[in-house]
């Protein structure tokens, strides 16, 4: 899910769990605020986490040829930092 999902689910949680002071018999409203309020909240981290993995950088493929009479290419996966300077 989204962020905009997480903080909907904060809020709304937040509004169960501190407005709201109708209490059926069957069902605790606060209890029901409250599991919404820590999903939210696991959900905005997660979605954060994956953010910043996404964001950090870019993956380049690198090839290596060795010529001492025969050609051998081997391919490896380079982390680049996009905010990093390129190197000279």
């Amino acid at each position: 899910m989204s962020m905009g999902a997480s903080i909907f689910l904060i809020a709304f949680g937040a509004i169960l769990a501190f407005a709201v002071d109708a209490e059926p018999d069957w069902l605790r409203i606060n209890i029901v605020g409250w599991v919404l309020i820590v999903t939210g909240v696991t959900m905005l981290v997660l979605t954060f986490t994956i953010w910043s993995k996404r964001r950090r950088g870019t993956t380049v493929t690198q090839h290596q040829v060795f010529e001492d009479g025969k050609q051998t290419s081997s391919e490896r996966k380079v982390y680049q930092d996009t905010t990093a300077p390129p190197p000279e």
